[in-house]
């Protein structure tokens, strides 16, 4: 989904035949870089964009997704109030991979990184750096995997901070130049073992979650459950700080998350 201001649009694609599902992410990356390409060329006021990326959190252990246990309101709020993907697919489902697919624009066969944990070789194009052409500041905070060939692309590259690496992204939006648009690459490694409790999101029982039919139902996979869906709770928390500091500083209405 796509959140900008307090302007909604809910988006249901319910027409896409199989064989056109691949394409769907192309369409997207597409969008952003016209939407960029034709505030340029109006010479308006360009928008600020917040990439938001989450680590192994399947589409339907958030809320608005239908979990009836995730406890997930600032991702639910900004699903509601803004433009929501139906029928968004993956390249691939692996980490790195997909990953670096988002930053190209490529399928993964064609980046030169389709396995884990390979890096992105640095003749592939990477589109922030377009942005900074564009006279755009770039961040990326948090979970990388890339490789360093990315990093050109970024006025700054943080590690993050914190148990889901996301510590630091409110202090950055803070800290930005004010003269320029922006572009956040934020990605937490919020869900991912081994699970890190703490104070910034709820707890679950073992007992009040969902266990899928493809899994064992005993105590350690419900624990196993339990300490995931806080991580997964912990980066919505992380998402309405975001969305809290844009609003302090007025430009809640200038920025789109994505």
């Amino acid at each position: 989904f796509i959140r900008r201001g307090i302007q909604a649009l809910t988006f249901h694609s319910n027409n896409y035949e199989p064989e056109n599902q691949p394409k769907d992410m192309n369409r997207i990356f597409i969008i952003f870089v016209a939407a960029v390409g034709l505030f340029s060329f109006a010479q308006a006021k360009q928008p600020n964009f917040i990439l938001f990326i989450t680590d192994d959190i399947s589409w339907d252990d958030l809320s608005c997704y239908g979990s009836k246990v995730a406890k997930t309101p600032n991702l639910d709020k900004m699903a509601a109030q803004g433009m929501r993907f139906n029928n968004a697919y993956l390249s691939i489902s692996s980490c790195s991979p997909s990953r670096c697919s988002i930053i190209t624009g490529r399928y993964p066969h064609n980046t030169g990184a389709a396995e884990l944990h390979t890096t992105l070789p640095a003749d592939q194009p990477v589109f922030p750096e377009a942005l900074q052409a564009a006279g755009y500041y770039t961040v990326l905070s948090g979970k990388h995997h890339m490789g360093k060939a990315v990093d050109r692309g970024f006025d700054k590259v943080s590690r993050g901070k914190g148990p889901g690496k996301e510590e630091d992204w409110v202090p950055i939006l803070r800290e930005r130049p004010k003269d320029k648009p922006f572009f956040f690459w934020f990605a937490s490694s919020d869900a991912h073992r081994g699970w890190k409790i703490n104070k910034d999101a709820p707890t679950y029982k073992p007992e009040e979650v969902e266990v899928p039919p493809y899994l064992f139902d005993g105590p350690a996979t419900r624990k196993d459950l339990a300490e995931y869906l806080h991580e997964v709770s912990r980066t919505d928390h992380y998402l309405g700080e975001l969305r809290a500091e844009l609003k302090r500083q007025g430009i809640e209405r200038d920025t789109y998350i994505i």
